[in-house]
């Protein structure tokens, strides 16, 4: 592998890594708690990402039930700032709820963890397409 592709990799993983620590350490300060049966995989995950264990079990499907766990906590509170949290910005200047604004970060955080996770993947498997195109060509 070119050094350079290394180097990119290598940054990509730092940024997801550093953000799947920060969600999870942000998740468990929130007191966010997952309903129904995902409960115990969404903690035992979050728990892994928070010690910089793996991304194993981490695709795009578990980070959307993490997003809508998020969302739903934040509906619990105000109808509607748990959609506008997850799918765009909320202006907490005026906010006075502590548990409102720390929700409303992490789902910034969530969003931030899932572009990184997104960015990662994509480099990766645009990496293994070009060695299935380069070892069709050589």
């Amino acid at each position: 592998m070119h050094i350079e592709i290394e180097r990119e990799l290598h940054n990509l993983t730092v940024k997801a890594v550093t953000h799947g620590r920060l969600l999870a350490e942000e998740w468990f300060e929130t007191g966010c708690v997952p309903k129904g049966t995902t409960k115990q995989v969404i903690l035992e995950t979050l728990k892994k990402l928070g010690r910089r264990e793996s991304f194993e079990g981490v695709n795009d499907d578990f980070i959307a039930i993490i997003g809508n766990e998020i969302r739903r906590t934040l509906n619990e509170y105000r109808d509607g700032i748990g959609d506008r949290a997850v799918t765009g910005n909320v202006d907490t200047d005026w906010e006075q709820d502590k548990n409102v604004i720390k929700l409303v970060n992490l789902a910034w955080r969530w969003k931030e963890f899932r572009a990184a996770k997104r960015t990662l993947d994509d480099k990766l498997a645009a990496v293994r397409q070009m060695d299935v195109i380069l070892s069709g060509v050589i």
